[in-house]
């Protein structure tokens, strides 16, 4: 019954206008339009079965006709008020045409979402297998690998053995982008994330697996977005700085800084960075494409930082290439506080940085850059 409230809400109406016509004698338009009004109204707020909606529909479109044929019998209305008959029945035939093909998409959108959501569940069960399987027999050949190599003298064999590893360790690289690429591209939770809380976790996490200074520079920012592919982002920057340094004396610094609308989360390094020619083929980009002439020799398949990219601009904003305050590269995305659509990114002038910038820096001059990171709190590598 509580399905059809709308069905008896306008039986009622309908009853009282077909009353108000009989007691109305000259004025039989009035209430005659309200009732279909009421119809027109009631229908579109409800779903009515076929059987309710014709019935009701002649039922009303006779018991209101038959007054009106016969107040035109009597001489009280002209001839020409029973055209309203055929029409108000013809405008409502269409109003019902057009909100059931309305119903009818909300009810393949509905189906659409909900298998969407199946799909979904799925590729993340097969991101996790494919996780597991992929990793466990490269992390079990690398352990056989290394307990060959230590029984190996040095050599030629031993040289060989080593250029496997390195191989096998590129291959486990890729894999990891891979799988972390299939997450991304899945729907997660939206929820608030506390900025500064997941830097020093990812720090903390990424200190027990390779040496080096690591730094966390963040005040007390949260926004609106998926832990999941933020986590994703920030392995993929830190794997790249790994990458380009090499021992516990260097740096690598995670930060997030407010910008005006939008926050700035990246990674700098004290690494080699970027060449003139690099910052100056990614100056002449588009902010969504600002990675497109990024290569060098320890460039890889540059599967990663396309993964950083699409999830800033997925979110309307882009990433950003500078320097260091130790020289080396420092890649930042520029996150919306309030998502935007891809097409419409935040265009780098609205992004208003706290300090004027140089012209391939991502905030201000190195000098300055360096009092703030010394003024933050330092993760000190674990111990040899």
């Amino acid at each position: 019954m509580a399905r059809h409230r709308m069905l008896l809400l306008w039986c009622g109406v309908a009853a009282l206008s077909s009353a108000a016509m009989i007691a109305l004698p000259g004025s039989e338009t009035v209430p005659y339009h309200l009732g279909w009004a009421a119809f027109a109204l009631c229908f579109g707020l409800e779903q009515w079965s076929r059987r309710s909606t014709w019935v009701g529909l002649g039922l009303f479109t006779g018991v209101t006709g038959a007054i009106l044929l016969y107040r035109v019998t009597t001489g009280v209305l002209d001839w020409q008020e029973t055209t309203e008959i055929p029409l108000m029945l013809l405008l409502m035939v269409l109003m019902i045409w057009h909100v059931r093909r309305r119903q009818q998409a909300l009810a393949d959108l509905t189906e659409h979402a909900a298998r969407e959501r199946a799909e979904s569940t799925m590729r993340e069960l097969l991101t996790l297998r494919t996780s597991h399987e992929m990793r466990s027999p490269l992390m079990i050949a690398r352990g056989y690998l290394e307990l060959v190599t230590d029984r190996t003298p040095d050599g030629e064999d031993r040289e060989d053995l080593q250029v496997v590893d390195e191989e096998l360790a590129r291959l486990t690289r890729v894999c990891e982008r891979l799988v972390r690429s299939m997450r991304v591209g899945t729907e997660f939770e939206l929820s608030q994330v506390e900025l500064d809380a997941v830097l020093r976790q990812t720090a903390a996490r990424w200190s027990a697996v390779a040496q080096r200074n690591w730094q966390v520079e963040s005040p007390t920012l949260s926004i609106h977005c998926s832990s999941e592919r933020l986590r994703a982002c920030l392995d993929t920057l830190i794997e790249n700085a790994l990458r380009y340094t090499e021992d516990d004396e260097d740096t690598i610094l995670l930060y997030a800084r407010p910008m005006r609308d939008a926050i700035a989360l990246g990674v700098a390094d004290s690494g080699r960075g970027f060449t003139a020619d690099m910052l100056r083929s990614s100056a002449g980009q588009p902010p969504g494409h600002v990675l497109d002439g990024v290569r060098d020799d320890l460039s890889q398949t540059g599967l990663g930082l396309s993964l950083v990219r699409d999830v800033a601009t997925r979110r309307g904003g882009w990433v950003q290439l500078g320097v260091s305050p130790w020289g080396g590269a420092d890649v930042a995305m520029i996150l919306p506080l309030e998502p935007r659509l891809p097409l419409a990114p935040v265009r780098p002038d609205e992004a208003q940085v706290p300090a004027p910038a140089k012209r391939v820096a991502l905030w201000h001059s190195p000098s300055r850059f360096a009092r703030r990171a010394r003024a933050d709190v330092t993760l000190a590598p674990p111990a040899a």
